[in-house]
């Protein structure tokens, strides 16, 4: 009698687990995205980046340089959000090169870079249309034949990006985990992958998926570098002197030393 009852309650332990597992794998509550909680923004996509000055004051800042101010206010969008970090990694490298191997002095503010140097970076992050995670195709960098993600234009046709779902392994089962979008750009000769931190934030205009600290502006150390010194540097005019409009080439060679720096600093 002791052994029957015994059975029977592992086995209803075991449907139990075997109903909670199952449960677990067909929820979205260990997405990326931050779970269940409400994604919607009452809002458009600039009004969400400007309620969020901790992730997204410099951001806006450059943004309203450019024509992505009304685009991302009028127009449905996602918008694959870099945020502040980035912006101030890529400034850091920049004012390193400037000091280190051209003498020059350091920007400080960033209206110092041409406002058509913001416009070409930020429309990089910028697609025509909403894509939810569950809009954007599987993506497994080690098997791109397979799950090659999807390629699109940018909003205004400048860039081919490519996006793509993650699924990670769970319990041993592969792409039972959980999910993650990345975003790269494909014209270095091998990809350049953004992964994003937050995703599905739903503006009434748009999505924005917010990337991952860790991202350079412009998909390199020197994404930002090299389009402001061929743009030229504005530097404030100094007392007894006169406004300055420096521009300046970047040598193959000292980027491979910053590159190299950089990921001995990692």
């Amino acid at each position: 009698m002791k052994n029957n009852s015994r059975k029977l309650i592992f086995g209803i332990c075991a449907f139990l687990l075997a109903t909670l597992s199952l449960g677990s794998c067909n929820s979205d509550d260990y997405l990326v995205d931050g779970g269940t909680s409400n994604p919607y923004f009452d809002g458009n996509v600039m009004q969400y980046l400007e309620s969020r000055p901790d992730l997204f004051k410099d951001l806006v800042k450059v943004i309203k340089l450019t024509k992505w101010e009304d685009i991302l206010t009028n127009e449905e969008v996602t918008f694959f959000a870099p945020t502040d970090f980035t912006i101030a990694k890529s400034v850091e490298r920049m004012n390193y090169y400037l000091y280190n191997y051209q003498g020059m002095d350091k920007i400080t503010e960033l209206s110092q870079v041409k406002p058509a140097v913001w416009e070409d970076l930020i429309g990089m992050y910028v697609m025509e249309g909403k894509y939810r995670l569950n809009d954007i195709a599987q993506i497994d960098t080690a098997a791109v034949s397979a799950f090659p993600g999807q390629t699109n234009f940018t909003y205004d046709r400048s860039y081919k990006m490519t996006m793509g779902v993650c699924y990670g392994d769970a319990s041993g089962i592969k792409y039972a985990g959980y999910r993650q979008v990345m975003y790269a750009y494909q014209d270095f000769g091998y990809p350049e992958y953004a992964y994003v931190s937050s995703c599905n934030i739903e503006p009434t205009n748009g999505i924005v998926h917010v990337l991952r600290l860790d991202h350079y502006l412009g998909f390199s150390i020197s994404g930002l570098l090299w389009r402001a010194l061929e743009a030229g540097v504005d530097y404030p005019k100094k007392r007894g002197g006169n406004s300055g409009l420096i521009k300046t080439t970047v040598r193959e060679e000292e980027l491979e030393d910053m590159y190299i720096k950089e990921k001995n600093d990692e």
